[in-house]
């Protein structure tokens, strides 16, 4: 009876997910109108009025929607304060009468220009700073520029705030560093991947159909050009939360009933207290208890994966299936978070680095409590066998110094060509910790009890965890998402089929010779 109820809850929690995975599909499918602005100081100043209106009439054409009128010095982007001269006054109504509208790029000292409503304010701001005060341009969206957000925006969020728009730039040295194509490859990746609906073009001017190429590359990906608006609402449900959340304990408990003897009653009574611990920690604050089960589910389901898939599978099968349950799990901690503050990268999941590392740790206790009967001390002192936890340790803190978007360990330059091939090729790039580590690592695993299967095994849960941390980025759409974790299984299983065989027939050889 209590195994009927179990999986009764998990199937409800499943089809939450799968509810909430849809409704954010079509949030994605209604949020696709990007638009350009370029600075108004980088016009040529000595255009006569005719010439000014035909050159602003081609930008509309390539997406251009607002001039930018920089209100403070921004030397990261090339441009200096903006002087409001008459010049500068003259391009602003000119612009206006086109039906061009007005960015202010704005830091912490923002001061409006008399007589000019905008229809962005754009915050560029080091993290410490706070949002630009909005006085008089109530109606303007706020535009965030991606890696130079102020703080106070959650807070602005929960005050009812929800003109938000992301912007991203590309400062003057990286642009030189760049290239023309370089550059339009990261504008085309930030529209797509994270959520970018406002491009903020500085020094159009520097490469030959600067403007064109890039606005062509924007509707090859199936977007509008065009002035963005506010997003469409997208709230969380504490339902929700407490669907998930009981289908994860249901879960937990369902492997536990695999491989222990429990009677009914501890286990209905395990789930209720889970249950109910949830609920009151829902109740008391919702915003941090939707952050802590996610991480739960984020850290323990690819542990409790592993634990009960490794009793029965092993090779390709281990692989494909504990790969399925780990996608569950990630729409699971993505449904909980998913609500429009996640999506503007306003709020972000905190346990990024934790839920990374956490399966492996774990996975690595759980075999050594296995291995205590079969004498495990041995392996441990064999000659050489302190090289699997040191390189264990070593894996463990580079992958911990790479993750995030300013990693201490920069990307290698031939390992930077390697994404962008393979975002060329498949549009959504598979995680290296994906398919080139923790996926072959699990297909090479087999139930031993040596270092070497248990390094195999470890770095299969980081595999998995991979696929946790893809869909808890929401400000990535859900469909790119699925689409990343189904090309690092299909590459993962093709490499790790290849060293599966290339390993046993070097066994083959050796025994030969």
């Amino acid at each position: 009876m209590a195994r009927f109820v179990l999986y009764g809850v998990l199937t409800l929690a499943i089809l939450t997910a799968l509810w909430v995975g849809v409704r954010r599909a079509s949030w994605d499918a209604t949020y696709q109108t990007v638009g350009l602005i370029v600075p108004a100081q980088e016009l040529a100043s000595s255009l006569s009025d005719d010439a000014l209106r035909d050159q602003l009439r081609e930008l509309r054409a390539y997406g251009v929607v607002a001039l930018s009128v920089e209100l403070a010095d921004f030397p990261n982007w090339n441009l200096p304060k903006a002087n409001l001269d008459d010049h500068l006054l003259k391009t602003i109504k000119i612009a206006q009468a086109t039906g061009m509208g007005i960015a202010f790029i704005a830091d912490a000292e923002f001061e409006e220009i008399p007589n000019i409503r905008p229809n962005f304010v754009i915050a560029v701001s080091e993290p410490e700073a706070a949002v630009p005060p909005i006085t008089q341009a109530h109606h303007a969206l706020l535009g965030i520029v991606e890696f130079s957000e102020p703080s106070g925006l959650a807070e602005l969020y929960r005050g009812g705030w929800r003109n938000f728009v992301r912007v991203h730039a590309i400062k003057s040295r990286e642009l030189e560093r760049l290239g023309l194509e370089g550059a339009l490859a990261r504008w085309e990746r930030a529209v797509q991947e994270r959520t970018i609906r406002l491009l903020w073009v500085t020094e159009h001017q520097r490469f030959s159909q600067y403007l064109e190429r890039l606005s062509r590359r924007i509707t090859q990906l199936g977007m509008k050009l065009g002035q963005p608006s506010a997003p469409a609402p997208f709230g969380s449900f504490y339902w929700v939360y407490l669907a998930i959340g009981a289908g994860f304990v249901g879960f937990a408990l369902l492997v536990l009933m695999s491989l222990w003897r429990l009677s009914e009653v501890v286990l209905l009574s395990f789930g209720l207290v889970g249950v109910g611990a949830l609920a009151l920690l829902g109740m008391w604050d919702l915003e941090w208890a939707r952050q802590a089960l996610a991480l739960m589910i984020a850290a323990g389901a690819p542990w409790l994966l592993l634990w009960v898939g490794t009793e029965r599978f092993s090779g390709w099968k281990l692989l494909v299936i504990v790969s399925l349950g780990s996608s569950c799990a990630g729409l699971a901690a993505a449904a909980v978070l998913s609500d429009l503050s996640y999506f503007l990268k306003i709020n972000e999941f905190r346990g990024v680095k934790l839920a990374l590392v956490a399966p492996s740790a774990l996975i690595v206790l759980t075999e050594l409590w296995r291995w205590r009967g079969l004498g495990w001390r041995h392996p441990l002192t064999k000659r050489g066998a302190w090289v699997i936890p040191a390189l264990g340790l070593g894996a463990l803190f580079f992958v911990l110094e790479r993750s995030g978007n300013l990693p201490a360990i920069p990307v290698a330059r031939w390992e930077e060509f390697l994404r962008e091939r393979l975002e060329d090729w498949l549009t959504a790039r598979p995680r290296f910790k994906e398919f080139l580590v923790g996926h072959p690592a699990l297909v090479l695993w087999r139930r031993d009890p040596r270092l070497l299967q248990l390094g195999w095994l470890a770095l299969g849960a980081l595999g998995q965890a991979s696929i946790l941390n893809t869909f808890v980025h929401l400000h990535t759409p859900l469909a790119l998402s699925l689409w990343r974790t189904l090309n690092g299984l299909a590459l993962g299983l093709l490499i790790g089929l290849t060293a599966r065989f290339a390993f046993a027939g070097i066994q083959q050889w050796r025994r030969r010779s």
